[in-house]
This record gives C-alpha cells, sequence and structure tokens, in this order.
C-alpha cells in the first residue's frame, strides 16, 4: 500500500544569500570596547591645593567650556534636590489636584453610553 509520504525529498534544505558567520560551538564574537580617555565618573572630583600633595586634579583634561558645563549642571542637579526635598509627600499631592481643578472641561473624561 502506498505512503502519503512515499514522495518527499530528504534533503537539507539549501538557503540562498550570504552564509551566517556561526563559528563553532555556537560562539560569538564579542566587540571591542573603546578605551575612553575620560574617567568613568560623570563628575569629576577635583582636589584642593592643600598638602595632600596627591598629584593634579581630574580637571586636567577638560577644557574651560566642559568645566563650565559640569559645574552648571551639578548645579541645576543640587538645586533639582533641594526642591524635591523641601515638598513632602502632601505638598506634592496638594499642588496636583490644584493643577487637576484648574484645567478645562476639554480635558475631563466624556461619558459613554446612554446616560
Amino acid at each position: 500500500m502506498p505512503s502519503a509520504y512515499d514522495n518527499v525529498v530528504i534533503e537539507k534544505l539549501k538557503l540562498k544569500g550570504k552564509a551566517l558567520d556561526i563559528k563553532a560551538n555556537n560562539a560569538i564574537k564579542k566587540k571591542k570596547k573603546k578605551k575612553h580617555r575620560k574617567s568613568s565618573q560623570h563628575f569629576p572630583q577635583t582636589t584642593t591645593s592643600g598638602g595632600e600633595g596627591k598629584g593634579a586634579s581630574n580637571d586636567d583634561y577638560l577644557t574651560p567650556f566642559e568645566r563650565r558645563f559640569l559645574q552648571q549642571r551639578e548645579k541645576v542637579e543640587v538645586e533639582r534636590l533641594v526642591k524635591m526635598a523641601r515638598m513632602s509627600h502632601r505638598d506634592k499631592i496638594q499642588g496636583f489636584n490644584q493643577y487637576l481643578a484648574n484645567l478645562s472641561d476639554h480635558y475631563d473624561i466624556p461619558k459613554v453610553g446612554p446616560g
């Protein structure tokens, strides 16, 4: 009795196109990390000119514009943290409720359905 699978060809699939870059044991090639000349810290710490004598500050590699940018960013961050610390949770909720009360009716949730 003939089977429904008699005409099936049993071979490997031949894929068109460029072969994949697969090495033995499915090892994946790791990308090389770029070396940065700057330290990994966002805010370099400067040494004071006191009698420590530990060498130059971390700011030596920065341009004047980069120094000013970091100082300004640090100043803004400190102001933001002070502002956050000043308001209690209750104050934040009251401010948010006041904001919602001042919105126009355009932002109200529309009624859906009859009634």
